[in-house]
């Protein structure tokens, strides 16, 4: 025998369930909340023949998940493609940087040695070389 279809009123309150509803969503631990918070037997079945109760379950599933349906709906492969590469790039400008500190770092003990050698003068160390001068001239 067929079970009672649900009424508007229940409708609703079985939306307003599923909208707060918090942990792991499966229609078994829905169908199981229906029947002790609101006193309705039903079955998955009979849950996914209202549009509303659907939408409801699928949306809050994909929000529990972190994932809207609007999104997965827009994702295409060029976007997952772009989010990889996105993330290569950041990868690589972080160790960039580091290398870059590194090097400055190398660059500011260098100066702090070199000032400890008597009658140097630290201009002499940043002075352009030859090679340098020549590599200007043919630009």
């Amino acid at each position: 025998m067929a079970l009672p279809s649900i009424s508007a009123q229940d409708q609703r309150r079985i939306e307003q369930l599923i909208s707060k509803w918090k942990g792991k969503l499966t229609w078994k631990l829905l169908t199981k909340a229906i029947e002790l918070e609101l006193d309705i037997k039903t079955t998955r079945q009979t849950l996914c023949t209202y549009t509303g109760i659907y939408t409801a379950y699928t949306n809050r599933k994909g929000d529990l998940r972190g994932v809207t349906p609007e999104v997965v709906a827009t994702i295409t492969r060029s976007d997952v493609n772009a989010q990889e590469r996105i993330a290569r790039l950041e990868k690589e400008v972080r160790e960039l940087e580091e290398k870059n500190a590194q090097q400055l770092r190398m660059i500011d003990r260098i100066f702090a040695n070199a000032t400890a050698i008597p009658n140097l003068d630290l201009r002499d160390l940043v002075k352009e070389r030859p090679e340098e001068l020549n590599v200007r001239s043919k630009v």
